[in-house]
């Protein structure tokens, strides 16, 4: 009997059209989010947070109703740090409210 050979993280990937989809995706949100932060004011950075796009609207996911306001005042440079790196176009910002995700232990 042959001993399996072990694949790679990138031989995996590429043999899967949905995974490899998946990882773009993440990649890209990761970016969007790395975009948004710094465009945030300091007070707002982590508490306001990329959700996902949805039909040219970006959504954010706020800690709580206090923060989900704080994030519309800077909907507008929001707005332009995310339009530099997402491929579609983004014509508004919507503010939910979303706990944050489980921290890992």
């Amino acid at each position: 009997m042959e001993k399996a050979t072990e694949k790679t993280l990138s031989d995996i990937v590429a043999a899967s059209t949905p995974l490899a989809r998946t990882l773009r995706l993440q990649r890209l949100f990761e970016a969007l989010d790395g975009e948004v932060q710094p465009a945030l004011t300091a007070s707002c950075r982590g508490h306001v947070r990329v959700a996902c796009v949805d039909s040219g609207t970006l959504v954010l996911a706020a800690d709580s109703p206090a923060w989900a306001s704080r994030g519309r005042l800077e909907a507008a440079a929001v707005l332009d740090a995310a339009r530099a790196v997402w491929p579609e176009a983004l014509k508004r910002v919507q503010v939910i409210v979303a706990p944050p995700p489980a921290q890992r232990p």
